[in-house]
């Protein structure tokens, strides 16, 4: 598989994400990080298909860790 692929089994719905790990994530911590998408990195984890957003889980975790990487280095 290309890089630039994703897997239609990697990809969530806001809530479907949330509810897969609660312990991290919840719905308004999602919509808040993703109202931003298009200025922190967030984008390439989304795909669009109508009116859902969607979100790979495995580029999702890619980013949070590439922002946890971020805060460490400031």
């Amino acid at each position: 598989m290309s890089t630039n692929q994703i897997d239609l089994n990697d990809l969530f719905s806001v809530s479907e994400l949330a509810a897969r790990h609660p312990r991290v994530l919840s719905v308004l911590i999602l919509r808040y990080q993703l109202r931003s998408r298009a200025s922190n990195g967030l984008a390439k984890a989304c795909v669009k298909i109508g009116k859902k957003l969607l979100i790979s889980e495995r580029r999702y975790q890619e980013w949070l860790s590439e922002q946890a990487g971020a805060q460490e280095a400031a």
